[in-house]
């Protein structure tokens, strides 16, 4: 299973290896440290890291910074590495990027940059093996199309994916649209480039700094998102949320087709096509976005329908997520009776798929360690009674609220309790349990303060 939470670092100064593992635990991340790049690359081997920090000089070890980075890449290439020096220069950070290294801070570091540049590393870790577990299901996905509101979504994908047009994807939270969009990606003429994701919910300098890149004396500080995206596809998530005046500078992107890192003054061409995402309809977004913006983003709108209106989907929908989630647990799939699909199916509770798809999460994890190999509905309704303390039948005739609460109600129920089994099973540890759970930290934290949830230190 992935893990997103250790942290390796390579360095020949001791000082710099605590100084770093003191900045990573206290931040909530299990550090581990090597003084030369021997020890380093046995740890890397011994044990799932999720990025490493990693010294250029490397005295007293056979091997330097860049041949160990190689080294490194060989075992697994997918994990990011910063380089760090105390000797750096745009030379040398040019060449660190060259032989595949994710980014390169110089000593003395700022404690501020280096803990941005992790972040940012580990998210685009997280992305990218999200969007892998997307693709691999994107053949079982494509498959449901029994309903034919999903027949015409399909047609209308298909219909606009090749011909390279702006798209804007309107749909409720949870019905898929960040999925929608990965297929266009993948049925475009950019599918073998890359397919990046950036929320417009940040505060405008965090956003900023991520979306163009940051340099101060032609050092680049932070990579841009635009230059890891350059030919390939965009995907703007909630852009009703983004500041007035990030929307004219990307305004000035999609009309000049270039781009300034912040503090730089040089331009950057760029080629690239932009798929976008708002729970608002075009006519409120006119009042939010501004007009000349929304034209460029809005050539093609996509109406992505709800699993309300897809509910002749359901049956598969909801054995897909079951090997999904089984399969990121490396559990045998479990499966649900006839009964007890036919009677989720008609009780109507989920109206997304991310709902669907947590419920599913929630119900495997549940079963984790019985030896239950089909779940039947006695069997679930029994869990139900034991988990929440509901002695009532819960599909009864005079039952037709799950809980007789209100259907939101039900479902903030069941994710609330979801959260607490877990951050109990993973020992509150939020950045750990964000990997598991496939939902960015930041995110999480909100969740758990929205639901009044008791952390263990409070």
């Amino acid at each position: 299973m992935d893990n997103f939470n250790e942290i390796l670092i390579i360095d020949d100064e001791i000082d710099i290896c605590k100084q770093l593992s003191g900045l990573l635990n206290d931040l909530g991340y299990n550090s581990s440290y090597s003084n030369t790049a021997e020890e380093g690359i046995e740890l890397f081997k011994a044990k799932k890291f999720s990025l490493v920090l990693l010294d250029i000089l490397l005295n007293n070890s056979k091997f330097d910074g860049f041949q160990t980075l190689e080294k490194i890449k060989n075992i697994n290439q997918d994990i990011p590495v910063i380089m760090i020096s105390g000797h750096g220069n745009i030379e040398t950070a040019v060449n660190s990027i060259k032989q595949g290294a994710y980014d390169f801070v110089e000593k003395p570091f700022d404690g501020d940059i280096i803990v941005f540049k992790i972040k940012k590393a580990l998210e685009t870790l997280f992305l990218k093996r999200k969007l892998s577990n997307f693709q691999k299901l994107k053949s079982n996905l494509n498959l449901v199309k029994t309903s034919e509101s999903s027949k015409e979504l399909n047609n209308f994908i298909n219909l606009n994916a090749k011909n390279d047009n702006n798209i804007l994807l309107k749909g409720d939270t949870g019905c898929g649209k960040q999925f929608i969009a990965s297929i266009i990606h993948n049925k475009s003429y950019r599918a073998n480039k890359n397919f990046k994701i950036i929320d417009c919910n940040k505060k405008k300098e965090d956003f900023e700094n991520e979306f163009f890149g940051k340099e101060e004396n032609k050092i680049i500080e932070i990579p841009g998102l635009l230059e890891e995206v350059n030919y390939g596809t965009l995907y703007l998530k909630n852009i009703d949320l983004m500041s007035s005046s990030t929307q004219g500078k990307l305004l000035r992107i999609l009309e000049d087709r270039k781009y300034y890192r912040i503090g730089s003054f040089s331009p950057i061409s760029l080629n690239l096509r932009i798929v976008s995402s708002s729970h608002k309809n075009s006519d409120h977004l006119n009042g939010i976005i501004r007009k000349d913006l929304l034209k460029q983003l809005n050539f093609t709108q996509i109406d992505v329908p709800n699993l309300e209106d897809r509910i002749e989907d359901f049956d598969d929908l909801l054995q897909i997520f079951i090997k999904q989630s089984s399969e990121k647990r490396n559990l045998k799939t479990q499966h649900l009776s006839n009964d007890l699909i036919k009677t989720l199916k008609e009780a109507k509770i989920f109206s997304n798929f991310s709902q669907l798809e947590k419920f599913i999460d929630w119900l495997v994890v549940m079963f984790e360690k019985k030896d239950v190999k089909v779940i039947s509905k006695e069997v679930f309704e029994k869990l139900i009674t034991k988990t929440f303390n509901h002695n009532h039948n819960l599909f009864g005739k005079n039952n037709d609220k799950l809980f007789n609460l209100k259907i939101k109600d039900a479902r903030d129920s069941f994710e609330k309790k979801f959260l607490i089994y877990n951050l109990k099973k993973f020992k509150y540890n939020v950045s750990l349990l964000s990997s598991k759970i496939g939902m960015e930290r930041t995110a999480l934290y909100r969740k758990i303060k929205s639901m009044n949830i008791k952390m263990d230190n409070e």
